[in-house]
């Protein structure tokens, strides 16, 4: 199996990123550190909470989608809810993986 010298591997290491808007979560903050797992449990934990926190964001942008309607901006409103639909089949992706990885069917 190739190495992905993009996906850092090292116990020490965090992730990390502030959210700012007028949404729900407002700001947020991840981190972690992975003393002590495997390679592939990094990758779950990651796929799990990607999966996750995407979720998050397919809402926030549900929120915007519904305030562009009732101001009546339908065109952005059509045009945001199919960016939803996205997110959300790409969501779905994740979950599929995460869940592959899990029964050891990958």
């Amino acid at each position: 199996m190739e190495e992905n010298k993009d996906f850092n591997t090292s116990t020490e290491h965090e992730h990390s990123h502030t959210h700012t808007n007028a949404y729900p979560h407002q700001a947020h903050h991840h981190h972690h550190d992975h003393q002590g797992e495997t390679d592939m449990e990094k990758l779950k934990a990651l796929l799990n909470y990607m999966a996750s926190h995407n979720a998050d964001h397919t809402h926030e942008l549900e929120h915007l989608a519904e305030h562009l309607k009732e101001t009546g901006n339908v065109e952005a409103y059509e045009l945001a809810m199919e960016a939803v639909k996205f997110f959300s089949e790409g969501n779905e992706k994740l979950k599929n993986a995460l869940e592959c990885l899990k029964k050891n069917r990958c």
